[in-house]
């Protein structure tokens, strides 16, 4: 199985702590320090939340505006529902062990994935188990709008979210789908936009969602936590040089610069669900996203539309974390699987 794996993000996670105190005086001088009882650190103040409103304030001036709508929880019109689905976790960082009990299957469920088309990063492994029973988790859906753009394809978008999320959170998940779908996943860069041959390299022009770099990293810093969005920002780039692919660079007067790039789909997807939301110990929300698909090698498999229906049979995983920060929650991993 071969999946395109597109825009992966850094995970931020938040540390509180203190330091230990000093021994009281009652202490035996000869009691080793490993001997003492572990000192409770004091819990961090939780960050104030912020409504959708507080948080919208804070982007540009020419910010998306968000449509929250109540849905059902529906895979895509020609596909069935499925009762079990095989796993693909491509970078888990724990054990396989570890994974059976954060998906709730028997032990023993999970195994390396030795034929992995995907290179695990350090630290991590890829993974795969059969025998799922895919959540029913309750949705909502968002709609992006960005109506000053130019190209129609661009200006708004609808995207189901799990419905557990507040408004602001789902509007900041929604927004980092939108920018990933449009603008830096299955393709990269800003249009309308001018060519320069001899760098190789796009500007942003007007008609687009951002013409100047310091609005596209204001937007960026509104819905992305700082390590994930300096993973798309390159910063200022001399006029003869040629960007990196992937990234956004700072040009001469604040425009944007970049290389244009398609990753394309996978033909076998066929819907997206979702785990509930929990809240972890270090504050963030973490929840997974389960990218459904066919069976490539299926032969039954002759194309959408028809009138045909297809049953999905694996399910490639990915983590989804939000981070709330003092002016509202922010994405931190989450990548694109289509």
């Amino acid at each position: 199985m071969k999946r395109i794996l597109t825009a992966a993000l850094a995970c931020a996670v938040l540390l509180a702590g203190c330091a230990a105190p000093a021994p009281t005086s009652e202490a035996p001088a000869s009691t080793p320090a490993a001997s003492l009882p572990e000192p409770t650190p004091d819990p961090a103040p939780a960050p104030k939340e912020v409504s959708l409103e507080e948080w919208q304030a804070f982007m540009p001036a020419d910010a998306p505006s968000f449509l929250f709508n109540s849905t059902e929880l529906a895979l895509d019109e020609d596909v069935l529902w499925p009762e079990q689905l095989e796993l693909f976790i491509p970078y888990w960082e724990g054990t396989p062990e570890e994974a059976d009990a954060a998906f709730g299957l028997p032990a023993g469920s999970f195994s390396v994935w030795e034929d992995s088309y995907y290179s695990p990063v350090e630290g991590t492994i890829a993974i795969h188990a059969e025998g799922y029973v895919p959540p029913q988790t309750p949705v909502q859906q968002v709609t992006v709008k960005v109506p000053w753009v130019e190209f129609t394809f661009n200006r708004s978008a609808a995207y189901t979210v799990p419905a557990a999320l507040d408004r602001q959170a789902a509007g900041a998940f929604a927004a980092a789908q939108y920018f990933l779908s449009h603008h830096h996943g299955t393709h990269h860069g800003l249009e309308p936009c001018t060519y320069d041959e001899a760098t190789w390299s796009y500007t942003a022009t007007e008609g687009t969602m951002y013409v100047r770099y310091s609005e596209l990293e204001q937007f960026l810093g509104c819905v992305f936590t700082p390590e994930a969005s300096g993973e798309m920002l390159g910063g200022p780039l001399a006029a003869d040089a040629r960007p990196e692919p992937s990234l956004f660079y700072q040009g001469e007067g604040d425009t944007i610069r970049f290389m244009m790039s398609d990753a394309g789909g996978d033909i076998s997807h066929c819907g997206t669900l979702y785990t509930e939301p929990t809240l972890q110990p270090d504050g963030s929300l973490l929840f997974w996203q389960l990218s459904l698909h066919l069976d490539e090698e299926d032969e039954n498999f002759v194309g959408w539309g028809q009138g045909r229906q297809y049953t999905p049979v694996e399910a490639y995983v990915i983590p989804v974390r939000l981070v709330l920060s003092e002016t509202g929650w922010r994405v931190a991993e989450y990548s694109l699987s289509l």
